[in-house]
């Protein structure tokens, strides 16, 4: 029994001394370290602030230009639209035109019809006066 508490005895003193050995000195920051951390950490948020302020003025541009391209769209469009527009306008005063004129010369190819018509029937009325048959037939359809 002696034997074995000796000899944990002696394992203890071994196994502290080692944790001796695995001590790690910490590096202590001097100010003028610090100083200079702090000073690369300035120059590169300020190296990223330049950075950003040119990702923002490029992304204006291209807004811009899109804009642009979208104004120029919508002029596009509205001219399709006016001359479309203008194409119905016109067609539909031709087909109004058209038809006013088709009107005005059915009226007067009907006139001379009728004219010629009552002419043909005073002709066909003094022939009936000396023709017995003549003047049945018209007679029949209400001509005499």
């Amino acid at each position: 029994m002696i034997k074995r508490i000796t000899g944990m005895v002696m394992l203890i003193l071994l196994l502290s001394s080692l944790s001796a050995f695995c001590y790690q000195k910490t590096t202590i920051l001097t100010d003028r370290e610090i100083i200079e951390r702090l000073t690369r950490l300035e120059e590169g948020l300020k190296a990223l602030q330049k950075e950003q302020k040119l990702l923002k003025e490029e992304m204006n541009k291209r807004f811009d230009e899109m804009d642009k391209r979208i104004t120029d769209l919508v002029h596009t469009a509205n001219t399709i639209v006016m001359v479309f527009g203008g194409l119905v306008v016109a067609m539909m005063g031709l087909v109004f035109w058209d038809r006013r004129t088709l009107i005005e010369k059915a009226k007067d190819v009907t006139v001379k019809h009728i004219e010629t018509d009552s002419r043909l029937i005073r002709v066909l009325r003094e022939l009936s006066k000396t023709d017995k048959r003549l003047a049945e037939v018209m007679k029949t359809f209400g001509l005499l």
